[in-house]
């Protein structure tokens, strides 16, 4: 007896993952946030806590952009990510982010209905334990960000600590796909509060956008250098956004702000 329930659970354990697997797709298929705009309006109401400013002119509807953040913490910056994408101007949801892949594979059932799998660019660890985006992801970022209208967002550092602005911490990728796409870089400040040893985010600020340069002025020995400084600049905005205490490794924005606009000048001419 005990042999045959021990044959019926085996049998049971790939049936019942063939299940959940077709479950799974099926709520990932019905994209709510892309098809309804009820939906978008609901959820942005149902993410409580979050002031977000005035949509900005630059992100309004046929209008592309790269939104860059601080980066708080992973969930933090989902839910407030998730509320702007709700309110930019247009009919479909026109918001997609690089993130971790955890956002995809341990999100619930709503996050699948909502579509959140197909608004997702992941990125994953290499061999150094650093997160890079794979040559087929790059593709697919460069083709979304060719849409009309089309909105990425990412962080320029790739951990969630000191609020996410490290200066230590620094990707390029924002400022690569900027000058590849001709896509100007506008900042976006997560103001935080700390509420029972936890960090919220509480509001959403806009900087103006940073137009990228014409990537044939850069000539080939700068263009790293270049890039480096360019993130840098767009992390000074962000800080910009936030209150003292708030700024990570920016706390003295405006002095790494004139050095750093320094540098691009001289670079420029």
């Amino acid at each position: 007896m005990q042999e045959g329930l021990g044959v019926a659970e085996a049998m049971s354990s790939p049936a019942t993952g063939a299940i959940l697997a077709r479950f799974d797709t099926k709520l990932s298929s019905l994209a709510l946030l892309e098809r309804s705009k009820k939906v978008r309006r609901l959820v942005d109401l149902t993410i409580r806590g979050i002031k977000v400013q005035p949509i900005p002119s630059c992100l309004y509807e046929g209008r592309r952009a790269i939104l860059v953040s601080n980066y708080p913490s992973v969930s933090q910056t989902l839910r407030a990510v998730i509320k702007v994408g709700c309110r930019l101007p247009g009919e479909g949801f026109r918001l997609k982010g690089i993130g971790r892949p955890e956002v995809i594979t341990h999100a619930n059932a709503l996050l699948r209905a909502l579509g959140i799998p197909d608004l997702i660019f992941p990125v994953h660890k290499d061999e150094s334990g650093a997160y890079s985006l794979q040559r087929r992801v790059v593709k697919e970022v460069l083709s979304f960000l060719n849409g009309t209208g089309h909105a990425l967002w990412m962080s320029v550092t790739g951990s969630t600590r000191g609020n996410g602005l490290l200066e230590g911490d620094l990707r390029t990728g924002a400022a690569l796909f900027s000058v590849r796409k001709r896509v100007p870089l506008v900042p976006m400040g997560l103001l935080t509060k700390e509420e029972k040893g936890r960090r919220k985010v509480v509001k959403v600020s806009f900087g103006e956008p940073l137009d990228p340069p014409d990537a044939a002025q850069i000539g080939e020995f700068e263009r790293a250098d270049f890039l480096i400084d360019f993130s840098k600049l767009v992390l000074c905005h962000v800080a910009k956004l936030l209150p003292p205490g708030q700024r990570g490794d920016f706390e003295d924005v405006e002095e790494k702000l004139v050095e750093t606009q320094r540098r691009l000048r001289i670079q420029e001419t």
